[in-house]
């Protein structure tokens, strides 16, 4: 599965769009994670005229007055969504591959330039991560 992620800095333009696009395109994307989108929201047809296809599923993270806005796109026939988690520096998405019908988790993440800040974000992706073992284990092995 091709993944891209990409810090865009404004996905408000024309040109930055069709740069997304046609990365999205020549590379055969099947999962996007963008960085500082600096929207507040999108029309479902702007996601689908980002990626050129209808049949794909977002989470947009608006991020804090448009600082650190996140998007996180894939293509519904490689990725079957589950869940999410969503925080101001992170998105977290469950779902499943499924071509290997294997669980994954995928995280788009903006990392804050502070110390403490960027401590925060490690500790809580973390503490997912272990809730998220405890569950697998507690509930399906």
């Amino acid at each position: 599965m091709i993944i891209i992620s990409l810090d865009i800095r404004g996905l408000g333009g024309e040109t930055k769009m069709r740069y997304v696009r046609n990365l999205i395109s020549k590379e055969g994307a099947k999962l996007v994670c963008i960085q500082e989108t600096k929207t507040n929201s999108m029309l479902d047809a702007k996601y689908f005229l980002l990626w050129g296809d209808s049949n794909i599923g977002w989470l947009h993270n608006e991020g804090v007055d448009k600082v650190g806005s996140m998007l996180t796109m894939w293509h519904k026939e490689v990725f079957n969504y589950d869940n999410h988690i969503t925080r101001k520096d992170f998105i977290v998405m469950f779902g499943q591959h499924i071509k290997s019908k294997r669980n994954i988790s995928m995280v788009n993440v903006y990392a804050p330039c502070n110390m403490v800040e960027n401590n925060i974000l490690w500790e809580g992706l973390h503490n997912i991560k272990l809730a998220n073992l405890i569950y697998k284990w507690c509930f399906f092995e």
